[in-house]
């Protein structure tokens, strides 16, 4: 789960925010009785991870990735990209990332009754523990894994993952760098023209 990224790709709107953070924890039937805003910020979630996964410089990412970790790879690859827009905050964001965190922790609890009962679960746990600024160190993407792996009830090996990302640093970061303005630009077209507009485009 890339939060750090679904919620810089938010622009600071509210609605934006709290729909992008809301997506992972909901079905889609569930999304209608969320405020029109929030519902266009679980929309927009759901835009930017299939442009994500369709892309072809993710999906260079995810083949360097040992095949022992199977279906995994894509999460990984998201977490790995959350670490390097971390990494590079300065470059993409005026705030310092500990402030841009904060606020947002802030954000979410002030609306924790719109959150689902999981998201508003591990909201305190994310908030005490910095979650979104410990991305910025591969031991942040360890023990992130070892969460996501305890969280996930079939067995599976996520917990071992952070080594793909020490193996493959130089390779994984330049993918990112090459991505990311790419999805930028994608959200910014989207936000601008809404993703209907967007879909139509690409039919052509």
């Amino acid at each position: 789960m890339n939060f750090l990224a679904h919620l810089y790709l938010s622009d600071g709107q509210r609605d934006l925010i709290l729909g992008n953070m809301i997506a992972d924890f909901i079905s889609p039937p569930m999304e209608t009785g969320y405020a029109k805003g929030v519902i266009e910020g679980i929309r927009l979630h759901r835009q930017i991870d299939a442009f994500t996964d369709s892309h072809p410089v993710f999906r260079r990412s995810k083949s360097r990735i040992s095949s022992r970790f199977r279906l995994l790879k894509g999460i990984m690859v998201d977490l790995f990209y959350d670490h390097f827009l971390a990494r590079h905050w300065n470059a993409y964001h005026p705030l310092a990332l500990e402030d841009f965190c904060e606020e947002h922790y802030q954000l979410l609890e002030a609306h924790t009754a719109q959150l689902p009962e999981r998201l508003a679960y591990i909201l305190p746990y994310m908030r005490s523990q910095n979650w979104l600024v410990s991305y910025r160190d591969v031991s942040g993407i360890q023990e992130a894994f070892r969460g996501l792996s305890r969280r996930i009830s079939r067995k599976n090996n996520l917990a071992e993952g952070v080594s793909e990302l020490r193996d493959n640093y130089p390779e994984l970061e330049v993918d990112f760098l090459q991505f990311f303005p790419e999805l930028q630009a994608f959200c910014r077209e989207w936000r601008a023209n809404g993703d209907q507009r967007i879909a139509n485009s690409r039919e052509r």
